[in-house]
């Protein structure tokens, strides 16, 4: 499905997506989630936040693993050559990153969770 959508992103509803992920069928959850990769670390982070906490256990084990790695990236430190992401968020959105977060701390795990944590705490939501 999600191969054959890819070329027309630009012309699907831009909250189609976001059903998807929020659907009861696994493979319209999986769906969702490769549409919204690619869109924004913003929208990446809140997606693979949303599917740590997916009933299905290889759903969650694939947001766990791209929240890692947005925290990793998210917790450079500046003697890195290429700068943390930046998280163009307003405060509205923020605020909900930080309520994902707080839910999925169990299952991020400790270290994952206080990287996202102080990654979350330097970033200065706008709009």
């Amino acid at each position: 499905m999600t191969t054959a959508l890819r070329p027309l992103t630009g012309a699907l509803p831009p909250g189609l997506p976001w059903e998807l992920l929020g659907d009861a069928r696994v493979e319209l959850r999986r769906a969702g989630y490769r549409l919204l990769r690619g869109h924004g670390v913003d929208v990446e982070l809140c997606a693979a936040l949303m599917l740590t906490l997916d009933p299905d256990s290889r759903l969650a084990e694939r947001g766990k693993a791209d929240v890692t790695r947005l925290a990793r990236d998210g917790a450079r430190t500046t003697w890195r050559r290429t700068p943390p992401p930046e998280l163009p968020v307003t405060v509205a959105q923020h605020g909900e990153l930080v309520a994902l977060a707080a839910r999925a701390t169990t299952v991020l795990g400790e270290d994952t969770s206080r990287m996202l944590t102080t990654w979350l705490a330097c970033t200065r939501p706008g709009g």
